[in-house]
C-alpha cells in the first residue's frame, strides 16, 4: 500500500511539474520567437521606406515622421540583407550584396525571381524574410537574413531544455525524499479505517449468528410470523453487508490470491442459474448468452464473487416484469462480461457514482424494502475486476437501461 501510494503520489507531483515546465518553456521560447519577428519586420519595413539607405539616415524630424525607429538604428546596421532591382519583364537592373557576404550577384537575382513568382508582397525563403516594393518601371526586392535570430532561437530553446530538465530531475529527487513522509499520514488513516472495518465485521458475525439462531428456534416453537421473517430478511441483508465489507478490506490490502486456471464459461454458466430462477419469481426476463470454453487465469473465488454481485444487483433492482441480459465474450484482447439490465427511465445519476461505498441510486429506498441493498455490491465488484487487471464501468445504453461492462 505504501509502495502504490507513493507511486501514484510521485507520478502526479511530477506530471504538474512536468506540464509547468513545458509551460514556461513554450512561453519563453514563443515570446522570444515572437520578439525576433517583431523586431525583423521593424527592420525590413525600415530598409523598405528608406530604399536601403537606413545607413546613412540621421535622426531628424523628417526621418522621424517617416517611423524610422533610430532607438534600433545600431540593431538595423548590423543587419545583413541584400537587394534586387527588376524592370517590369523580370529582369534584374541591379543588385547590392554589400552587406552580406555570401550571396552572390546571381544568387541574389534567383532569390528575387522566386520571390516575384511566389506573387506576396511579404514572405519567407529559405532563411531570408523578404518586402516586395513597387517602383515606377519595375520592382525592388528586399531580402533580411535570419541566420543570427535562428541561431539565438535555437541556442535558448537548447538552454530551456537543459535547464527544464535539470529543474525536473531535481524537484523530483525532493518529491521522491519527502512522498513517504506526505502519504505516512494518509497510509495510517486507511490503515485506522481498515482495522476498524475488519474488526467490526468480525464483531458482527457472533452476535447475527445468535440472533439467526433464536429466530430460528423461535419460529420452531411459535410458528412463523410477519415479525421472524422481517428479522430473518434483515439478518441475511446484514450478512451479505459483513460480507462485503470484508472482502473490501481484504481487496484494499492488495492481498495476493492464489490464481488457477479457469473454464469462466462454464463457472459462470453455473453461478447464473440461481439467478434466473430469482428473475422468474419477480417475473423478469433473463436471457444469457455465454461463448463456450473462455479460459482466464485468475481467483476462482474472487470471479465468482464479481458474478455473483453483478447478477444480484440487477435482480435487486430491476422492476417487475423487466429483463436481464448477460453475455460473456472473448476479443483479441481482452474477455468482455456484460450485464445489462432494465431500470427506472428517471434514473439520470452520473454511472461514477454508483461505484461509491453505501450509495445508492434510488434515494427513497428504505432498509424496510427486502430487495434493497446498502449500496457496497458494486464498489466491491469494481475492486475485484481492478484487482484482476480489468475494469468494469456503467452506462445507459438508453433511456429506461443500464448497463455494466466488466473488461479483463
Amino acid at each position: 500500500m505504501m509502495r502504490s501510494l507513493r507511486g501514484k503520489f510521485i507520478f502526479f507531483a511530477m506530471a504538474a511539474v512536468t506540464v509547468l515546465l513545458l509551460m514556461l518553456m513554450l512561453s519563453i521560447n514563443g515570446l522570444a520567437l515572437f520578439m525576433f519577428e517583431q523586431q525583423s519586420d521593424t527592420v525590413l519595413d525600415n530598409l523598405v521606406e528608406t530604399n536601403g539607405m537606413f545607413m546613412k539616415a540621421h535622426p531628424n524630424e523628417e526621418n522621424k515622421k517617416k517611423l524610422i525607429l533610430f532607438p534600433e538604428i545600431d540593431i538595423m546596421r548590423s543587419a545583413r540583407f541584400f537587394i534586387v532591382e527588376l524592370d517590369e519583364y523580370g529582369s534584374a537592373l541591379f543588385a547590392n550584396v554589400d552587406q552580406i557576404f555570401y550571396v552572390s550577384m546571381d544568387e541574389a537575382v534567383s532569390f528575387a525571381k522566386t520571390a516575384l513568382d511566389k506573387g506576396d508582397e511579404k514572405g519567407r525563403i529559405d532563411r531570408y524574410k523578404y518586402a516586395i516594393k513597387k517602383i515606377d518601371d519595375g520592382d525592388m526586392v528586399f531580402f533580411l537574413d535570419m541566420t543570427r535570430e535562428m541561431v539565438t532561437m535555437r541556442t535558448l530553446l537548447l538552454v530551456s531544455v537543459v535547464i527544464a530538465a535539470g529543474s525536473w530531475l531535481i524537484v523530483l529527487l525532493f518529491v521522491v525524499l519527502l512522498s513517504k513522509r506526505f502519504v505516512r499520514p494518509i497510509i495510517a488513516g486507511m490503515e485506522k479505517q481498515k482495522q476498524f472495518i475488519t474488526n467490526a465485521g468480525h464483531e458482527l458475525k457472533t452476535p447475527l449468528a445468535i440472533i439467526q439462531s433464536n429466530n430460528d428456534a423461535m419460529t420452531l416453537i411459535q410458528g412463523e410470523t410477519k415479525y421472524n421473517r422481517n428479522i430473518k430478511d434483515q439478518v441475511v441483508r446484514l450478512n451479505e453487508l459483513t460480507a462485503n465489507l470484508l472482502t473490501q478490506a481484504k481487496l484494499d490490502e492488495e492481498v495476493v490470491l492464489p490464481k488457477e486456471h479457469l473454464n469462466i464459461s462454464e463457472l459462470a454458466g453455473s453461478v447464473i442459474q440461481p439467478y434466473k430462477v430469482s428473475a422468474e419469481n419477480k417475473q423478469i426476463g433473463f436471457t444469457a448468452e455465454i461463448a463456450p470454453d473462455i479460459m482466464f487465469n485468475a481467483n476462482r473465488d474472487s470471479f465468482t464473487q464479481l458474478l455473483t454481485l453483478l447478477l444480484d444487483n440487477a435482480v435487486k433492482y430491476t422492476s417487475d416484469e423487466g429483463d436481464i441480459r448477460f453475455t460473456l465474450t472473448k476479443g483479441s484482447r481482452h474477455i468482455l462480461i456484460t450485464e445489462e439490465n432494465s431500470c427506472s427511465p428517471d434514473l439520470k445519476v452520473d454511472p461514477e457514482r454508483l461505484f461509491e461505498r453505501f450509495y445508492r441510486a434510488d434515494s427513497a429506498r428504505t432498509q424496510q424494502d427486502q430487495h434493497s441493498g446498502y449500496g457496497i455490491g458494486l464498489s466491491v465488484a469494481r475492486s475485484i475486476c481492478e484487482s484482476m487487471g480489468g475494469k468494469l464501468t456503467a452506462s445507459y445504453p438508453e433511456d429506461g437501461r443500464i448497463r455494466f461492462e466488466a473488461r479483463l
